[in-house]
């Protein structure tokens, strides 16, 4: 694997730990009372979601012992 693909990679990946760690919203709504409700969409999440599977489709890919 190349320099700039394995910085792809490793970018991706700490993007994706970042998301979930941090709980990253994409919507809010007001809830009245000054107050909001965050939440991810659901086109959001499905990303998030894909992305997350890729990820370890190809860790799991590039692991694998020969």
């Amino acid at each position: 694997m190349d320099d700039q693909f394995l910085r792809f990679f490793e970018a991706a990946k700490a993007l994706i730990i970042y998301i979930d760690g941090e709980q990253v919203f994409d919507k809010s709504a007001a809830m009245g009372c000054g107050g909001y409700d965050t939440y991810q969409s659901e086109l959001f999440y499905d990303l998030i979601a894909n992305a997350r599977e890729a990820l370890k489709e190809f860790e799991s890919s590039v692991n694998k012992p020969e």
